[in-house]
């Protein structure tokens, strides 16, 4: 059957399914300056990717994943600064 085409319809990909955070990871959210890590995050590579900012200030980032609700969460901590800076991967669902 020369010169036919099958018209396969395209599904429509949805999104994958948001889980809200949990309570630890929302307190983390309201104080991302803190230190200490809650005990529900657990660190994803034992070695911190060492780079610099735009302006030429070094950081280090670690990588942790919540055990409880899988939130990815990203520490950043700068050279001679009091406070790091937690960042979710992606924001997050209450």
């Amino acid at each position: 059957m020369a010169g036919m085409t099958s018209a396969v319809p395209s599904l429509p990909v949805s999104p994958p399914t948001a889980v809200p955070a949990c309570e630890r990871c929302l307190a983390l959210a309201e104080d991302p300056r803190r230190r200490e890590p809650p005990s529900c995050l657990a660190l994803r590579n034992t070695a911190p990717l060492v780079s610099q900012s735009q302006a030429g200030v070094p950081y280090s980032m670690l990588t942790f994943c919540c055990r409880d609700c899988g939130t990815v969460w990203r520490l950043y901590d700068r050279a001679n600064e009091l406070f790091v800076s937690w960042v979710p991967e992606h924001p997050l669902v209450r």
